[in-house]
């Protein structure tokens, strides 16, 4: 089958876990190659500043990334248009309230330095979740875009995947501090987002097996219309101990080298 290549990267200011890129950033990128709706598999870490290929077949169905050594990093594939439905919609201030009562903020681990939730990211999106007062199965966050993920005004496609990345985590894995990373992430958008917007995320879990967790995520505008939406598969990380230890000796690395984004 013909297919066509072309090569990107991630800006290192996008990271998740150390050294490697935002699942979401990630997914997005990735994801413009077949016009924009899309599922995206992750298969490894996606490297920060690293010349990758896209190989997407001819007839924009599929697609394979693959890193400088020819390893295979993530595949993708187009999907149908779908809308996921949240079982609530919260108000502006419901979501503020959530990201002040995240558990995330203070807590030293492999994604505290995340730019989509990172909470000390001057430089990220600010979209810490948390639980919301009257459901706290359900994470919630608020997101204002701002012009440093944007162009002439309109969101850049990947920022939103981003957005939609981070609130989609298990709300019980997040509340028992258990970490996971993020497998596969599906996004469409029903409209372009705008610099400026008083948006809400809002994600909530599908179903479980065992480390596996089906999760879904919507964006909504102060009307409570969805904008765009996520269906995502997040896996647990064996050995909870070693990582949580692994996260804050990279964090006291990254304070003592690079403050100018982990402070405020």
């Amino acid at each position: 089958m013909e297919t066509t290549t072309r090569t990107f990267q991630i800006d290192a200011r996008l990271n998740g876990p150390p050294r490697s890129a935002n699942g979401g950033f990630a997914c997005g990128t990735i994801a413009q190659a077949l016009g924009g709706t899309a599922s995206v598999r992750l298969i490894r870490p996606v490297p920060l500043e690293t010349a990758l290929e896209v190989d997407a077949d001819a007839g924009g169905l599929g697609t394979q990334v693959v890193d400088p050594r020819h390893r295979l990093v993530a595949e993708a594939r187009q999907v149908d248009h779908f809308t996921m439905i949240p079982p609530v919609a919260p108000k502006f201030d419901d979501a503020e309230a959530a990201r002040a009562a995240s558990p995330l903020h203070g807590a030293r681990h492999l994604l505290s330095n995340c730019v989509v939730c990172g909470p000390e990211r001057r430089d990220g999106l600010q979209v810490t979740p948390g639980p919301l007062a009257a459901r706290s199965d359900i994470l919630a966050a608020p997101f204002v875009p701002r012009d440093l993920d944007a162009t002439d005004g309109v969101v850049h496609p990947a920022a939103i995947w981003g957005a939609l990345d981070c609130p989609s985590y298990p709300a019980m894995s997040l509340l028992d501090g258990r970490i996971g990373l993020l497998g596969t992430l599906a996004v469409h958008r029903n409209r372009e987002v705008l610099i400026g917007e008083r948006l809400v995320v809002v994600g909530w879990t599908v179903q479980a097996h065992g480390r596996s967790t089906q999760t879904a995520s919507a964006l909504l505008d102060e009307r409570g219309d969805v904008v765009a939406s996520a269906r995502a598969v997040w896996i647990e990380l064996r050995h909870q101990g070693l990582v949580r230890l692994a996260g804050r000796v990279q964090r006291s690395f990254t304070r003592s080298t690079r403050p100018e984004e982990v402070t405020r």
